[in-house]
């Protein structure tokens, strides 16, 4: 086995000369550029500006355009793996008494849809979706076929936050331009109370040796191309405590990762999940 694996090592190693190294590459790119059905992730930089100026011009950026806001649909009537975790904590705090949720990045509603044959939702429960624009209409639309009680609404300011019992982030914090210590700093500074419980999944953090820095890549959804957080875990994790916030559960989402092209050691084997409940 062991002759095997230098044999695999040495092979990659002559993949990467040129001139075999310079057209993997260009094929790659090409594929990416192309690419309409595969998530595919590409480039390693420093800022969320610089993912997004690295973009080809063959599709869109990000998730506010009418093909991104038909994505998901599927999830409405499924669940899967890894949202276990975010149904047994939103089942535990329903059953005392919590009744707000501000669901960030819940793109057409489709946690309070796929959820709700699992959790016994409050009789007095208020579910907010906070997205991009053309995301939160086609949300609205399918709300009035799907929704008749009423209970989802839609709002995309995140001041929509404040006072709420439970905040959402399910697989969003990858894709926002500031973090959610920011977010949740600027609110509290504007004076509105803070969330006291925060649910998190689906999120790609690293623990790489590399000063605690968050970095991007680029990631192809098939009908966009989006720049992609991936954070440092403690200075992630650090942020949120110094608010307040208690970690009282984690978890990991083997069923995700995020493979970067040519560059393995930043990309994940696993996503992360966590429950945290803010101090009085």
């Amino acid at each position: 086995m062991h002759l095997l694996e230098q044999a695999h090592a040495t092979l990659d190693r002559l993949a990467e000369l040129p001139p075999l190294g310079q057209l993997r590459r260009q094929r790659a790119e090409a594929t990416f550029a192309s690419n309409t059905d595969a998530n595919l992730f590409r480039g390693i930089y420093a800022t969320f500006d610089a993912a997004q100026a690295s973009a080809p011009s063959t599709r869109p950026l990000g998730y506010d355009n009418a093909d991104a806001a038909g994505m998901y649909l599927e999830r409405i009537k499924r669940i899967y793996p890894s949202d276990y975790p975010v149904i047994f904590w939103l089942q535990k705090l329903f059953a005392q008494g919590q009744s707000s949720v501000f669901d960030l990045g819940g793109h057409i509603g489709i946690g309070y849809y796929g959820y709700q044959r699992y959790l016994d939702y409050p009789a007095k429960l208020r579910w907010t979706v906070s997205d991009v624009p053309a995301v939160m209409v086609r949300g609205m639309e399918i709300a009035r076929e799907r929704d008749p009680a009423g209970r989802l609404g839609f709002n995309g300011d995140f001041v929509g936050a404040g006072g709420v019992d439970v905040l959402l982030a399910l697989g969003v914090l990858q894709y926002l331009p500031d973090t959610l210590t920011q977010r949740l700093a600027a609110l509290a500074q504007g004076g509105a109370q803070l969330p006291r419980h925060i649910i998190l999944n689906l999120t790609p953090l690293h623990v790489l040796d590399n000063g605690g820095q968050d970095y991007f890549t680029l990631q192809s959804i098939g009908t966009a191309f989006c720049p992609y957080r991936i954070a440092a875990y403690a200075p992630f994790l650090e942020g949120l405590t110094r608010l307040g916030y208690q970690i009282v559960d984690r978890w990991q989402n083997p069923d995700k990762h995020c493979h970067i092209a040519f560059e393995p050691e930043h990309s994940l084997d696993v996503y992360h999940g966590f429950y945290l409940r803010r101090c009085a």
